[in-house]
């Protein structure tokens, strides 16, 4: 699928460039802007190029402004068309991107952010394959109570409107908005995205459980940042569970 051109189903990137104050500053402490600016940077490469092995579709990048006119025009990203991130907040920025993705051609739309290294490509196809089989909406739902992946089968602004983003509660009340408005949705398996110094506890038992998806710009900055014998970040004794795999269940609205 050449850029721009015309596909059912699109993917919608949702991404801020990686400039250090700017991107990741939950992770700072334990990491310093600049670290958390190179993970981000990582984590947006291998998410670009995950997508860009999908064939068959639309990719477009939303990028939060500012963004300087030649960032993130070369590999993996020159397959995506390129677009700004328009509104307020988190859900009037995705409720944009959804609808250009749509008004460009879409029958089905699948936005994800880059701070899910365990995004694959199959997941972005198994949401690809709810939508055409019986969900409106499909969810990826995340360890800290958002989602990392949401899937349209149409336009409805009603789920993005009203929400206190960023809560451990997004998912759950998003969920409860499409019970309240018969929208018949499905959950893909749970992962977790790279917010907290836990998290990246978390991303080092992950990646050498987990030989898939590649990522390896993110596996090489982890490996290097937790050391080869992985026994944790600065100031941290503490192990959590890597992202969680389950089955994908089906609910309806």
């Amino acid at each position: 699928m050449q850029k721009g051109g015309r596909a059912e189903e699109a993917v919608v990137l949702m991404a801020k460039a990686p400039v250090p104050g700017r991107v990741k500053t939950r992770l700072c402490p334990p990491l310093a802007p600049a670290e958390a600016a190179r993970l981000c940077a990582c984590m947006l490469g291998d998410a670009a190029e995950e997508i860009s092995s999908l064939g068959r579709i639309a990719r477009y990048l939303f990028l939060d402004r500012p963004v300087a006119a030649d960032a993130m025009r070369g590999a993996p990203f020159s397959s995506f068309e390129r677009f700004p991130q328009r509104g307020k907040d988190l859900g009037e920025k995705m409720r944009d991107a959804a609808a250009t993705a749509f008004r460009r051609g879409a029958r089905r739309v699948v936005i994800v952010g880059a701070d899910c290294p365990s995004l694959s490509a199959g997941t972005v196809r198994r949401a690809f394959l709810e939508l055409s089989t019986g969900a409106s909406v499909v969810f990826g739902p995340s360890a800290d109570g958002g989602y990392y992946l949401v899937g349209l089968a149409c336009p409805d602004e009603r789920l993005f409107r009203k929400f206190t983003w960023s809560t451990p509660t997004v998912l759950l009340d998003t969920v409860a908005r499409c019970r309240a408005l018969s929208i018949p949705f499905s959950f893909l398996q749970p992962e977790r995205d790279v917010d907290t110094g836990e998290d990246l506890h978390a991303l080092g038992e992950w990646t050498r459980a987990h030989a898939r998806p590649a990522c390896p710009r993110t596996r090489e900055w982890i490996t290097g940042f937790l050391g080869q014998g992985g026994g944790g970040f600065r100031g941290s004794t503490e192990r959590t569970p890597g992202p969680r795999r389950g089955s994908r269940s089906r609910l309806a609205g």
